[in-house]
């Protein structure tokens, strides 16, 4: 009896010991990113650690359910800690679960009338499949293109492939490495404007004959490494140069933006009316990098995992509708977004 005893006794201190050690191992990594997102400081660490928001609701709700299964097993004090540790949990996992909400719920705006298409990709070094990326501009009836990371010699393929049948127009500059930075466009382009961004960028004027002016702003920003001066700094820059420019009738930007929906810098887009397309579209979620299977761990393909490339929309126009698309040769999926006007900023009522 005494032996049994001692038996049951020691396999209930291991259950409790696994059970305890596996509540560490999810919230301690779900708790940092959670300071990581509020704070938003400006160590490339912490910042780099806020793309991560989204999956520590995933820790949260797993820590939930077996912090509750513990309340229904346990009595007396490991009861009330139990009844304790579910208390500090779900406050967490709701506000998780409102921060990732966004691209699921709302009202997505009706289209009205005339459509402007978007779409962005980064070429990884200009290694990106030319006739897909020229394929996906005509397949998709693209007006506007934003490349990332363009090479001379992609640029030279992308041409050969059908480029200039597809979308004539263009401006920026492709160069070797990841500075590369273009626009390709169904209608003409004026009034160009070199943003001093560590990976260049560019704002423009798009004059079109139905959906009419267009600013687009095609941006890089330098990647959080190391204290993340230069990210900040290249972020700065964007966001006072589209401070200043009001006069579009549509305001677009899009790019790599080297930064998820989590992170602050986008925030302070979103408080200059910048609204960002997979919300407004209710496009769920759509991780752009990495594009699924150009990355392995230990000979084990990673999945996509962070929205870091964007169209962002503001003035008479809202995104209707995004899409990610996988690219060969790039470790970055395309993102093709549809603009329209709906009827509440064109100031016409829809038809009964």
């Amino acid at each position: 009896m005494m032996c049994s005893a001692v038996a049951t006794f020691t396999s209930m201190r291991v259950r409790w010991l696994v059970l305890g050690l596996l509540l560490v191992g999810l919230l301690v990594p779900a708790v940092m990113i959670t300071a990581a997102r509020v704070l938003q400081l400006d160590d490339g660490r912490a910042i780099r650690l806020v793309a991560f928001t989204p999956y520590a609701t995933f820790l949260y709700a797993l820590a939930l359910f077996l912090a509750l299964v513990a309340l229904a097993a346990s009595r007396r004090f490991w009861r009330r800690a139990s009844g304790l540790l579910v208390l500090f949990v779900l406050p967490l996992l709701v506000l998780h679960l409102a921060w990732a909400s966004g691209p699921y719920v709302g009202q997505v705006p009706e289209a009205g009338g005339e459509t402007f298409t978007v779409m962005t990709a980064n070429l990884s070094f200009g290694d990106a499949d030319p006739a897909q990326v020229v394929e996906l501009a005509a397949v998709n009836r693209v007006d506007a293109m934003v490349l990332s990371e363009i090479t001379p010699d992609a640029l030279t393929r992308m041409n050969d492939a059908g480029l200039p049948r597809v979308l004539p127009h263009s401006a920026g500059e492709a160069a070797p490495g990841v500075s590369g930075t273009m626009v390709f466009t169904a209608d003409e382009i004026s009034t160009v404007t070199r943003l001093d961004t560590g990976f260049n960028g560019y704002v423009m004027t798009i004059s079109t004959d139905d959906f009419g002016t267009v600013e687009l702003a095609a941006v890089h920003p330098h990647p959080p490494m190391d204290d993340a001066a230069i990210w900040k700094r290249d972020h700065e820059i964007i966001r006072a140069h589209v401070a200043r420019t009001t006069a579009s009738e549509a305001r677009i930007i899009a790019g790599d933006f080297n930064a998820t929906p989590d992170h602050a810098v986008l925030h302070e887009l979103e408080d200059l009316g910048f609204r960002n397309g997979t919300k407004v579209a209710n496009s769920h979620w759509q991780p752009t990098w990495p594009a699924a299977g150009e990355m392995s761990v230990l000979g084990v393909a990673v999945p996509s995992m962070l929205q870091i490339d964007h169209v962002l929309a503001a003035g008479r126009a809202r995104v209707v509708n995004t899409e990610s698309v996988t690219i060969r040769g790039t470790d970055h999926r395309a993102v093709v977004a549809t603009l329209a006007r709906p009827w509440f900023l064109t100031g016409q009522e829809p038809d009964s």
